[in-house]
């Protein structure tokens, strides 16, 4: 059953939003790269169970992301990537996060099921030579919930392009870390200017247990 939210503040931008009318049984978990390699996901673990448990409670679609090299020696990527990628100050050579290793794979709380997708990527944005974009279209989905890291990369490229798509996209604030508070603000901050909405997580959660409510669903 479609149902008319509140979407984007009207005073932030003579293009927001008011209201937009969505169907909440075609949203989707978008969770960006909370993977073993970085302390990051540590920081928003919890938000991101609670929403994980909540779209499975709910029996919607979770779907996980994972950075990295898909070869080895990261000859998959493009040459500026390949040597600055996780390269932190001082290193020598950047680390080799490739496909198959422990740093690449989700964080093990997350745990996805056999059931979910697991999508592998080795640039910032999900949509970039990955088949992200059919996966989301085959599913029927018409609205994401974005969360992960690192919120003024990965997660900020895939929610941008996610919404250029077409799709209607919810970044989760608390949900998402960066390694520069700074970075994290930014993307809050301008994301909604244009492209969707930011929320908190405890939003998003009561907002689609109201709209998937079985009195709610009944009506239709």
């Amino acid at each position: 059953m479609r149902h008319t939210i509140r979407w984007q503040d009207p005073t932030a931008s003579p293009l927001a939003l008011a209201e937009l009318t969505i169907d909440p049984e075609r949203t989707a978990l978008l969770v960006v790269d909370m993977q073993n390699y970085s302390e990051l996901p540590r920081r928003v673990l919890d938000t991101n169970l609670q929403l994980r448990d909540f779209f499975r409670a709910h029996e919607l679609p979770v779907i996980f992301l994972r950075v990295g090299s898909l070869l080895p020696d990261a000859r998959d990527q493009h040459a500026r990537r390949r040597e600055s990628w996780i390269r932190k100050p001082g290193d020598a050579a950047p680390p080799r996060v490739p496909r198959g290793t422990p740093g690449f794979e989700v964080c093990p709380e997350l745990a996805p099921r056999p059931t979910e997708l697991v999508i592998d990527k080795n640039a910032t944005s999900a949509f970039i030579g990955s088949p992200l974009d059919l996966y989301l279209r085959n599913l029927g989905v018409q609205n994401l919930v974005v969360t992960g890291t690192s919120t003024n990369h990965c997660v900020d490229n895939t929610a941008r392009d996610a919404a250029d798509r077409g799709f209607n996209v919810i970044l989760i604030d608390d949900a998402c870390a960066d390694g520069s508070e700074a970075g994290h603000c930014a993307t809050m901050s301008t994301f909604p200017r244009h492209f969707g909405v930011v929320r908190r997580t405890d939003e998003v959660i009561a907002l689609f247990a109201e709209l998937l409510a079985p009195a709610a669903v009944a009506a239709r």
